[in-house]
């Protein structure tokens, strides 16, 4: 139950972040200030509230992901992973690191979380996962988010003429 709680939470901070930046992007027609809040909302927090579901509440986790074991281990690894990614986020913004640390986080997470899906869909095909909520949530939400925040990635990318642009 903790688990579903978080999730939700973290799911509702990440829609209101996305339309944020979208709000923000399209009305200043600057990457800057929705790539901030893509990188606050979408990789900071949940990065570090993702840690707390992984990690504090792992069996609820575990249960809710369908991965439940006697050790842990996999859970924590995942959970500080996220930690890792969030507290780079929020050290970004703290410490004003800058549009290029700061797309590099985005695509960092987003590419991180490519992988996670890839391996829920893998999960959905093979008939481990085979609910419709398993799909949509675990495949198609998280593909919708991390395409967000490519699209701000990119967005950031072109507008500061970095990489193919």
């Amino acid at each position: 139950m903790s688990s579903l709680v978080i999730s939700i939470i973290r799911y509702a901070v990440i829609t209101v972040g996305i339309a944020v930046a979208y709000y923000l992007y399209f009305h200043w027609s600057d990457a800057r200030p929705a790539i901030e809040i893509i990188l606050l909302t979408c990789v900071a927090f949940n990065g570090i509230i993702s840690f707390v579901s992984h990690v504090i509440y792992h069996k609820s986790d575990a249960r809710r992901l369908g991965l439940e074991s006697a050790n842990p281990g996999f859970q924590f690894e995942v959970g500080f992973a996220n930690l890792a990614m969030g507290l780079g986020a929020l050290l970004s913004l703290v410490f004003h690191w800058g549009a290029t640390a700061n797309i590099a986080i985005i695509l960092c997470y987003a590419l991180y979380l490519l992988q996670a899906i890839i391996l829920h869909l893998y999960r959905f095909i093979k008939r481990e996962k085979s609910d419709a909520g398993y799909l949509w949530g675990s495949v198609v939400f998280a593909f919708l988010y991390v395409a967000n925040m490519l699209f701000f990635a990119v967005a950031g990318l072109a507008q500061e003429r970095l990489g193919p642009f």
